[in-house]
């Protein structure tokens, strides 16, 4: 009875062992896609391969990081005629035999995800029917850790538990800092702009935050209290918020960018005890407070016309009494725009202009126009946006529309540091935009390039303006932490890095 029990146990562990080898998933690298007639084509290709890959995991397949380990080949192609796209997919063995065929079309990206998903969907369930195993080479193995190395850590290299525990990051060679953080108590919205006033007697900051149809005056202390709030139209929009004191009374006024339709009708208002008071509406300009050079802030000015977003040159405020003026046009390089520009000047006095260009990668300009240096990674990366209507255009573009997006500040501190914000998103295509990281860069001009200078920890959250207190040394992030919804207003926060 013993023997024929244990010819049992034998025979059910062998048809155990025969049931694990035949569950042996398949190994599927997905290259990057060919991308035709589309925008960000760079983006595009590795965005398509990460969102393809992560489809095809399931039961029967896995998603691996290099061919050389892969059962499967995946290859794709993304193609835009005017408003229609095309998703098409080959599946091959490692003999180059084609095992599977999909393809999806859609109309408008808004179609981009469903149709990705059921692209991924299809071609798991044809390679599936085909009944193939996974190379038993490709099996998982469990290995034992070895023992801990006594060696230094590669410098190039760090790990979680040897990053110090601050929100400044900086280089082996940089002095580190010592820095505290604070983080306030949720705000409710996805709020879009912030804009610092005045400092209180009782050491709380002024702090004028805005979304898409508010302005919200708060006091920051130990807690973020709402003092004033004003609700504007629906049919305007308010692009972004900045502040200045121009006429040296020691209130700085508010200057809200308003997109009313599709016109400008700015404004400016000013905070009194406990109230915020308009001074001056329908103003057709665009407004960004920039110390150009690290020095005193100022409200610089573009305008727009009828067929061009960003017209003419960019201008200084100025305020006489209760009216403005533009004075001083400032002729920026290629790229530049109100939103996307700053300048810095070297030991030697020399000018030189920073842009971040419509592909977001930051370029430094000589004073005469001539690129210098771009960086390898991008940089910026915003969701505020305007839309103008572009009949002119609605055949190539498939969208009766022009989406114009605004770029994050570049700051320029006294000492010469450059500060640039950088977003990052799980899903960043054309103008569907959704950035879910973000952090900030110190940068130094080293006479022919800029050299890192720190980095804050990266936030797991969309960073959706900030601005650099050059008194306290601090850095004062406003950061959505829930998007808003169809049923929910969203939430934000303001975080407090300090920087020494």
């Amino acid at each position: 009875m013993k023997r024929i029990f244990g010819h049992f146990i034998a025979v059910a562990l062998l048809v155990l062992v025969a049931h694990g080898a035949q569950a042996t998933p398949l190994r599927a690298f997905v290259s990057e896609f060919a991308v035709t007639g589309a925008a960000n084509k760079d983006e595009l290709k590795t965005t398509l391969q990460t969102l393809l890959a992560s489809r095809l995991n399931g039961d029967t397949l896995v998603s691996v990081d290099s061919p050389v380990s892969a059962d499967i080949v995946v290859k794709g192609s993304y193609i835009v005629f005017g408003k229609v796209f095309s998703l098409d997919v080959v599946a091959r063995d490692r003999s180059g035999k084609v095992i599977a065929r999909s393809f999806q079309q859609g109309e408008s990206q808004d179609e981009m995800i469903p149709a990705l998903t059921k692209l991924g969907h299809d071609l798991a369930a044809e390679i599936a029917g085909k009944g193939l195993q996974g190379s038993p080479e490709h099996t998982t193995v469990a290995t034992v850790p070895a023992a801990p190395s006594t060696a230094p850590p590669a410098t190039d290299i760090v790990h979680r538990d040897t990053v110090p525990a601050t929100d400044i990051i900086k280089p082996e060679e940089v002095t580190r800092t010592t820095s505290g953080g604070w983080v306030s108590q949720r705000l409710t919205g996805s709020l879009s702009g912030m804009a610092p006033g005045r400092q209180l007697p009782d050491g709380s900051r002024e702090l004028y935050i805005s979304d898409e149809h508010n302005l919200r005056l708060y006091h920051q202390g130990n807690a973020v209290k709402l003092i004033a709030e004003v609700t504007f139209p629906p049919q305007q929009k308010v692009l972004s918020i900045d502040a200045a004191d121009l006429d040296g009374d020691g209130t700085p006024e508010i200057y809200l960018t308003i997109m009313d339709g599709e016109s400008l009708s700015s404004q400016v208002w000013i905070a009194t005890d406990s109230a915020l008071k308009q001074v001056a509406a329908n103003l057709p300009y665009y407004f960004r407070a920039i110390a150009l050079d690290g020095l005193k802030t100022k409200i610089y000015a573009q305008q727009m016309s009828t067929d061009k977003d960003f017209y003419g040159d960019v201008y200084e405020l100025v305020k006489n009494g209760t009216k403005y003026e533009l004075k001083n046009p400032i002729k920026l390089p290629r790229f530049g725009y109100l939103y996307n520009f700053n300048r810095f000047r070297d030991a030697a006095g020399n000018t030189y202009y920073l842009v971040l260009n419509s592909d977001e990668y930051l370029i430094v300009y000589s004073n005469s126009g001539e690129e210098l240096w771009r960086s390898s990674d991008k940089f910026g990366g915003s969701e505020m946006y305007f839309k103008r209507e572009d009949m002119a255009n609605i055949r190539t573009t498939g969208d009766q529309y022009r989406w114009i997006f605004l770029e994050q500040r570049i700051t320029v501190t006294p000492d010469g540091t450059i500060i640039v914000p950088q977003n990052t998103g799980t899903f960043v295509i054309g103008n569907s935009r959704a950035y879910r990281k973000s952090s900030l860069f110190a940068f130094a001009w080293n006479g022919s390039a800029l050299d890192e200078k720190w980095h804050t920890r990266q936030s797991q959250n969309y960073l959706a303006d900030y601005y650099y207190d050059t008194a306290s040394k601090e850095l004062v992030l406003l950061e959505v932490v829930k998007n808003e919804g169809l049923f929910s207003s969203g939430a934000s926060v303001i975080a407090v890095k300090k920087v020494q």
